[in-house]
């Protein structure tokens, strides 16, 4: 690893560590908070943003060369929407990758990925409201942990619009 990666991750790293602390959630184990869920809503909020954004765009025609002479390509390096909605899957992913957790992750994977309803995932989960309620609940806290500690929250931060 070069110097210069190592400071930028050691940046991130002191970061996510600092919104860490500003939320006041903990990194290991312990109560549960519910400033780690927090992030984790307003992830979701514009993780369904996005999708539907990115859905609707689908229908767009490319540009078109020849009615645009003066366009001149430059390298974009912010984040753009798609990369979003790649780090939210990546993040969830990651934070439930225990074996034990697989159950979890198929909700995330049902509900909060692929947006499908509250009743009818539910029901394809076989789980009771109160299984329901206390698995939303540590996939959000567990989720929100980590999507504090990649750096998509805040999303003002994350799309370089904080800094």
């Amino acid at each position: 690893m070069r110097s210069g990666e190592r400071r930028a991750m050691k940046k991130s790293s002191f970061l996510a560590a600092l919104a860490m602390k500003e939320l006041g959630i903990r990194s290991s184990g312990g109560t549960m908070s519910t400033k780690a869920e927090m992030a984790f809503d307003v992830c979701w909020e514009v993780y369904r943003g996005a999708r539907e954004v990115l859905e609707t765009k689908r229908g767009v025609a490319a540009l078109d060369w020849k009615q645009d002479a003066k366009y001149l390509w430059r390298p974009d390096l912010r984040p753009k929407l798609k990369d979003w909605v790649a780090d939210f899957a990546l993040a969830g992913e990651a934070a439930l990758r225990e074996p034990e957790r697989a159950s979890r992750m198929v909700m995330f994977r049902l509900h909060y990925l692929g947006l499908v309803e509250y009743e009818p995932a539910r029901h394809y989960l076989g789980l009771s409201e109160r299984g329901w309620a206390n698995w939303s609940e540590e996939i959000r806290r567990r989720c929100g942990e980590e999507m504090v500690r990649r750096g998509l929250f805040p999303p003002r931060r994350y799309f370089g619009n904080g800094e």
